[in-house]
């Protein structure tokens, strides 16, 4: 009968790493918890790539306020909502990985900056949308994409920022969160984003656009927002 103490300590052995396993992946409920749970990895990839830690937080919250297995119904994934095509273009083998995920995302931020000259507004919609509406929208050049669909076949002309209407609610927000917070670290801005959700639509999570949309053309913003769209490049 000696096998039975074997068995006990390989039941006991399995029941510890399946505790362990939970314990990983086990979220924390408030967007303030998540949020400070990723705050090393945000500070650490902003750094290395010479953006804003808060402009990333930013992004992470409008994305999954800090959610790692987030999923959109159009295939986005992970903490900071990569599809498939950008996190292959950025190295990402595991989107569901909130230190790779977030790193490729600041990489990913700072590319969009340096295209578009430190404004902040069309990195954002870049990141939402995909650069190549950004720029169809600047340039009044229509985009044909792989699947055949075209961005702005009636050639409009806009400040950037595509006429749909869930990208300028989503440049709109993050930077209404931005700019509303007086945050001078990650800290107080995760505490800070608990009393400013209701600045963010409720379906905010979810931004991946069809091409194609035909929603209303894009709002004017006053003066003093407008001061804020440039951020300095490192």
């Amino acid at each position: 009968m000696s096998y039975r103490p074997i068995q006990l300590i390989l039941f006991f052995f399995l029941l510890t790493l399946s505790a362990a396993a939970q314990v990983r992946t086990e979220q924390p409920r408030s967007t303030e918890e998540r949020a400070l749970r990723l705050e090393p990895f945000i500070t650490a990839s902003a750094k290395r790539y010479g953006v804003d830690s808060g402009v990333l937080s930013v992004l992470c919250f409008m994305e999954s306020r800090y959610r790692l297995g987030a999923v959109s119904p159009k295939g986005a994934r992970g903490p900071m909502q990569f599809i498939p095509e950008t996190a292959r273009r950025y190295g990402l083998n595991d989107p569901f990985d909130p230190k790779a995920a977030i790193d490729a995302a600041a990489h990913y931020l700072k590319d969009l900056l340096v295209k578009f000259g430190g404004r902040l507004d069309l990195a954002l919609a870049g990141y939402n949308a995909g650069e190549g509406a950004v720029e169809s929208f600047r340039t009044g050049k229509p985009l044909v994409l792989a699947n055949g669909k075209v961005i702005n076949p009636h050639r409009l002309i806009t400040n950037g920022v595509p006429p749909y209407r869930e990208t300028q609610d989503y440049v709109r927000s993050a930077i209404a969160l931005l700019t509303s917070s007086h945050a001078t670290g990650l800290k107080s801005f995760a505490f800070s984003i608990q009393r400013k959700n209701e600045t963010v639509p409720s379906g905010a999570r979810d931004f991946t656009l069809d091409a194609m949309s035909k929603d209303a053309g894009p709002t004017s913003r006053g003066r003093e927002e407008r001061s804020a769209l440039f951020i300095e490049i490192e």
